[in-house]
């Protein structure tokens, strides 16, 4: 493994823990995919710093249990956005 795999991940791995952010949060952050975030903290990770790995570990498995509740609230936030542009042109009166 290059060096600088083994660096992104210890890094991605610490800054999962300090921040607590989403896999798809960190990817946009380091600027890679969420599949090569997901890769370096479930496969990569363990191997380099087992320590590490354990506390990233229990974070993915939280977020994992919750992802249900963060798509419904994702969808609420659409449709209410969807309904207040609906109802700024109802009072308007523009279509």
């Amino acid at each position: 493994m290059h060096d600088y795999i083994k660096e992104r991940t210890i890094k991605i791995g610490r800054c999962i823990v300090e921040t607590r952010h989403t896999v798809r949060t960190i990817a946009k952050e380091f600027g890679v995919s969420k599949s090569t975030v997901h890769k370096d903290l479930t496969e990569r990770l363990p191997e380099i710093n087992p320590d590490l790995a354990d506390q990233v570990k229990h974070i993915l498995e939280y977020h994992k249990s919750i992802r249900h509740l963060r798509g419904g609230e994702a969808t609420k936030i659409k449709y209410k956005k969807t309904s207040d542009s609906t109802q700024d042109v109802l009072v308007s009166g523009k279509s």
